[in-house]
């Protein structure tokens, strides 16, 4: 805790007035080896900071041009610094470190390094995944289709039974991909038995959390939202589906939980602008902060998806976009603010505390800017959609949050449960899958475990910030009213809450707001239509003053690093 002003005189003096503390005649034997080993593990971040800033520019210039990126000629040189020793001795520092904030960006730095090493001593597996998930295919009707589209095909086709057979002709692609994913785990764990590290230890520092803290959270998450989930589940499967719920089976979930397209309502001449016009109404002027590039260009070799990266965070942050229209492309780029203000905004100037460590809190904050567009009052007000379109676009959003929200609890128990010794995984898988999807899994579904198979529990960051950005959300409506957005004040408070950057976890964010992370506030975001609670009578809220034009395009801030270790491949349903 950082004393407020009016107290400092007071504690300058008392430290004038104290009696020193003797100091030791010599200095402890300890401290030049301490010194020493500081000395190289600082030398050792500069050069980890140095091929993050090269991969950046890469990175950015391959996603804004289409120039391809050669990241492998980054890692020249790398094996004279990128070892175990050096790992060792991050890890050995810190040991010795007392200083809280010395000791966190200490282990954000070996939590890169770890992840990076085990990355390139797997790089030949997780690029034949890569390479064979592009390549597969599914056939069905005579067809051969991209695996890659399945997800897609199955949310566009209209009869069961063709979904049946489109999902079941996948199977044996994902048998192909789950064998080379099962040989790329394996080697991942033999890695870090070679480096010395205890699973458990690994995955705390990496997750910011304890297992024992993820899998209570997953069972919370699971346990209260099975009411509204078997509500959802009943009305949807009917609407959607035209089939009772004892039907549906996981081919109908693509479908299922399908966005509605509202796309007159987000002309793609307003994606942008409204996004600034949302944040200056926080008092964030993104046209003028002068560490922010955004690239709004088009052009052939533009990658069509955003992107935020902090190349130097927080004096350099870009990001990309190429907004195309649609509520889905308003949420998505409203999520890309979110990055770029949680980047730009903060005061940290350790790369170790600005750049790297976990992103969960990173992430909140983005899914609280995306969920603006779930909002009734910035739907109407904003985007000017309300009556029956907005029903229907907030209840196809919101339960898909709902699955996905479930989707993650379930991946952190499945994966939680096969730690235990002798664990079978198609049995656990069934058990818990079960409990998320809410029927029966069948043989297909089951060949599916490994494709969820995580070695150190990665859904446990969007279960967390799920979560954390309903409670960052409950906490500025209850300070600023339900059109916080508009309110510079509630801007204020955010900028407080920003300025630390990755240095705070998801449960120090929490237990400031409060609270622990939970699912209490998730639930109050369910409308009644997916047996959310019955809304409250509210007080009538004023017509907003007009905003005013856009400025011009902003400069943009530095988002999180390409990931060290590419993720496994999984459908998303």
């Amino acid at each position: 805790m950082r004393p407020s002003a009016p107290l400092l005189p007071v504690l300058l003096l008392a430290a004038a007035c104290s009696t020193p503390e003797p100091k030791s005649a010599a200095p402890s034997a300890v401290e030049p080896a301490r010194a020493a080993l500081k000395s190289e593990v600082k030398a050792l971040s500069a050069k980890a900071e140095a091929l993050l800033r090269a991969q950046d520019e890469l990175v950015w210039k391959s996603w804004t041009e289409g120039t391809p990126a050669d990241l492998a000629k980054t890692y020249a040189g790398t094996e004279a610094w990128l070892t175990p020793a050096a790992i060792a001795s991050v890890e050995k520092l810190h040991g010795m470190t007392t200083d809280a904030t010395e000791r966190r960006a200490l282990a954000h730095l070996h939590a890169y390094l770890v992840t990076e090493w085990l990355a390139q001593n797997t790089v030949e597996l997780s690029e034949a995944v890569a390479k064979l998930e592009q390549e597969l295919t599914l056939g069905s009707g005579g067809q051969d289709r991209p695996y890659r589209n399945l997800e897609a095909l199955l949310a566009g086709e209209r009869s069961a039974l063709r979904r049946k057979s489109l999902y079941e002709s996948a199977t044996p692609a994902v048998m192909r991909l789950s064998e080379l994913l099962a040989q790329r785990r394996v080697r991942t764990e033999a890695l870090v038995e070679h480096l010395g590290l205890a699973g458990p230890q690994l995955l705390t520092e990496l997750r910011e959390a304890s297992l024992d803290e993820l899998v209570a959270l997953a069972n919370e998450v699971l346990d209260r939202t099975q009411p509204a989930f078997a509500t959802t589940l009943a009305r949807l499967s009917w609407t959607e589906l035209q089939l009772p719920v004892e039907r549906v089976t996981r081919a109908d979930v693509p479908r299922l939980f399908r966005l509605q397209g509202q796309d007159a309502s987000f002309p793609s001449s307003e994606i942008y602008p409204r996004a600034l016009r949302t944040l200056a109404g926080l008092g964030i002027d993104l046209p003028a902060m002068r560490n922010v590039t955004v690239d709004l260009r088009t052009g052939p070799g533009k990658n069509p998806r955003g992107l935020v990266l902090g190349v130097v965070v927080p004096t350099d942050v870009r990001a990309s976009l190429l907004p195309v229209g649609g509520a889905r492309d308003q949420r998505e780029t409203l999520h890309e603010m979110g990055h770029v203000v949680h980047d730009a905004l903060t005061v940290e100037r350790r790369w170790e505390l600005a750049k790297l460590g976990n992103r969960t809190v990173a992430e909140a904050w983005s899914f609280l800017l995306e969920d603006l567009a779930l909002d009734p009052l910035w739907l109407e007000r904003v985007a000017g959609l309300g009556g029956e379109a907005q029903v229907a676009w907030r209840t196809s959003a919101l339960a898909q949050r709902l699955f996905l929200l479930r989707r993650a609890a379930g991946k952190v128990l499945y994966n939680a449960a096969l730690r235990a010794p002798g664990a079978d995984p198609k049995a656990t898988y069934q058990r818990v899958m079960t409990r998320v999807y809410g029927f029966p899994m069948t043989p297909a579904d089951d060949e599916r475990a490994e494709l969820d198979r995580e070695e150190f529990l990665a859904s446990g960051d969007y279960l967390q910030a799920f979560l954390l950005s309903a409670q960052l959300a409950d906490a500025l409506r209850t300070r600023f009213g339900p059109a916080w957005w508009q309110e510079k004040p509630a801007g204020d408070w955010v900028r407080q809450r920003l300025a630390p950057g990755t240095s705070l976890s998801a449960g120090e964010l929490a237990r400031a707001l409060g609270a622990s992370v939970n699912v209490a506030a998730f639930l109050t975001t369910l409308p009644p239509t997916l047996g959310g609670p019955a809304p409250a009578a509210a007080a009538p809220v004023p017509p907003a003053p007009d905003a005013g034009p856009p400025g011009p395009p902003p400069a943009m801030d530095a988002g999180s690093p390409p990931p060290a270790a590419p993720s496994a491949p999984t459908d998303a349903f």
